[in-house]
């Protein structure tokens, strides 16, 4: 895993292989190359060595080509075999290269080819190309104005930061899609990429994957399970491969335990808040679960004093609030892997919202079966009007403002929500494409923080694609979401444990609150402004520090 920078010097930072070396401490570098029309343009790179652990040229360059690339492919080597039968010849045993030579192939459709993820910068003939994976895994951000264009894995790489606020990520409490904090600044979204030409200093922008429209086409339940745990099997197992010891981020949730219960990884890492010994035990699942399989979890207990101590550490790396209070456990568990020796970390973010999992999700499939009999009857528009469409009632619990902003969601999701689709598809569409980036973002910031990577098995394309082909009742069924997911687990593990029964989903909580405002509500508002003042400040003392 690395971080990339670069565009035109004055954009930005004069030390940002320094600002950027927790994502890449192996090695960095940078390459000015100069366009036709005299526009100097820096691309650069910080390397973590995961694959290949020995130097290679960073950044990456092929005749008049260069590359700085940010992410893991899992299938680079049967492309590279692809490439070696058309003449390409590699001087290293990394994706990088490959990754390179395919973009010189192919060209942007070189993209499709890629199971991974990914923020790619490459410059060939006086055009920078920006690409970024499907779902957007890891972050690229940048900026462009008459000067040039400028982009970065990190905000702080970037110079001229203009905060503006923005009414739609208020409503939500995070930023989403192309929205940052700061008006020149976008973020280059999840399967989008980018074509800057220096001699126009123009940019084109264009999609090039979408989230799949579900089909309800897989209704075998017996075959799913099968199916489902042959794919995933697959998508974890080639995210174990590296160079480099490799863990888990494990809860005593269905999630994390379906990777561990197919790879039996020898070490586990999960937190444990002693303020909710009593209400939220991860402890004792994770115990029961590791005595069944025999690896050995290690639990994280943060404090208060580590919370207080690591606060501008953890403002500086997350950058911008992200609505959750899950920021501190990560980072401790993200710290707790590095510090014992640990590179790699595989983690369950994805399953939730391919798989209808999350409480709101279980609360409005509950509610729209209640109500189906009501809204077919004699009295279904005077129904309609009072409980709302099912995209009304899911913007209502969606809003952070209360039913202030749930005309701004309205507009907005109306746009995404389809007829054709079921309430559950729907759901999961928007779940996955806006309200899991907020969580990626804290997957990317809070593990590289601390110089590791993070794998996400549910996010590999395949299983996404296979999610959007499963009917409703493989996903909800009996008052729960993650149906097929429990089938599986139970399948591999048993019935008999705590994680297999286990039907109550607390996500990644902090006392964060109990801790700051001595309150034991989980109210986000006063903890995301907060942050969101501590995240300038330490933006503006990494800009003041060396330009």
């Amino acid at each position: 895993m690395c971080g990339i920078f670069g565009g035109a010097p004055e954009l930005i930072s004069k030390d940002a292989e320094r600002l950027l070396r927790h994502r890449g401490p192996d090695q960095q570098g940078r390459v000015v190359v100069t366009s036709k029309s005299g526009r100097p343009v820096v691309v650069g790179q910080t390397r973590l060595s995961v694959v290949y652990k020995e130097d290679v040229p960073t950044p990456m360059t092929k005749g008049d080509a260069v590359i700085a690339f940010n992410g893991e492919i899992y299938n680079w080597l049967e492309i590279r075999a692809e490439l070696e039968t058309k003449g390409h010849r590699f001087e290293t045993p990394t994706d990088t290269e490959m990754v390179l030579a395919a973009y010189l192939e192919w060209g942007p459709r070189c993209l499709d080819r890629f199971n991974g993820m990914f923020a790619i910068a490459i410059w060939h003939d006086d055009k920078l190309f920006l690409g970024r994976d499907r779902l957007g895994k890891k972050p690229l951000f940048y900026t462009h104005d008459a000067r040039g264009i400028a982009f970065a894995s990190e905000l702080k790489a970037l110079r001229n930061l203009d905060f503006a606020e923005v009414p739609i990520c208020n409503a939500l409490e995070f930023y989403f899609d192309a929205f940052t904090p700061f008006s020149n600044v976008k973020s280059l979204e999840g399967g989008h990429f980018l074509i800057y030409d220096a001699n126009q200093n123009s940019v084109h922008i264009e999609r090039w994957w979408s989230f799949p429209d579900q089909t309800s086409e897989i209704t075998d339940p017996d075959k799913a399970v099968d199916q489902f745990i042959e794919l995933f099997s697959d998508a974890c197992k080639v995210r174990k491969v590296a160079d480099v010891p490799v863990t888990i981020f494990l809860s005593g949730g269905v999630d994390s335990s379906l990777i561990q219960a197919i790879l039996k990884l020898d070490v586990s890492y999960t937190i444990q808040f002693e303020e909710f010994e009593s209400t939220i035990n991860e402890r004792k699942l994770v115990l029961e679960f590791g005595e069944r399989l025999g690896f050995e979890p290690r639990i994280v207990v943060p404090t208060r004093e580590q919370f207080l101590s690591t606060f501008s550490d953890l403002a500086r790396h997350i950058e911008f609030p992200v609505g959750s209070f899950s920021v501190f456990p990560l980072f401790c568990l993200a710290r707790a892997a590095r510090r014992d020796g640990f590179v790699v970390a595989l983690s369950g973010e994805g399953a939730d919202e391919l798989f209808n999992g999350y409480y709101r999700n279980e609360l409005l499939l509950r509610e729209q079966e209640d109500l189906a009999p009501d809204f077919a009857g004699p009295y279904g528009t005077l129904c309609a009007r009072y409980f709302g469409s099912p995209l009304e009632r899911f913007c209502r619990m969606a809003s952070r403002q209360g039913l202030a902003g749930v005309p701004m969601l309205l507009e907005y999701f109306g746009k995404s929500w389809r007829s054709h689709r079921s309430l559950g598809q729907n759901l999961s569409y928007l779940e996955a494409t806006v309200f899991m980036q907020p969580l990626l973002v804290m997957a990317d910031r809070l593990s590289m923080g601390s110089s590791l990577e993070v794998r996400n098995p549910f996010l590999d394309y395949r299983v996404v694609e296979f999610s959007a082909k499963l009917a409703d009742d493989l996903k909800y069924r009996e008052g729960h979401g993650k149906w097929i997911l429990r089938k599986a687990l139970q399948k591999l593990v048993g019935k008999d444990l705590g994680i297999t029964q286990r039907t109550i989903k607390h996500g990644l909580p902090a006392p964060v609150n109990q801790w700051l405002f001595k309150s034991s509500a989980f109210d986000r508002k006063d903890w995301n402004h907060v942050l969101l003042g501590e995240c300038l400040k330490q933006l503006a003392l990494a800009h003041d520090s060396k330009q």
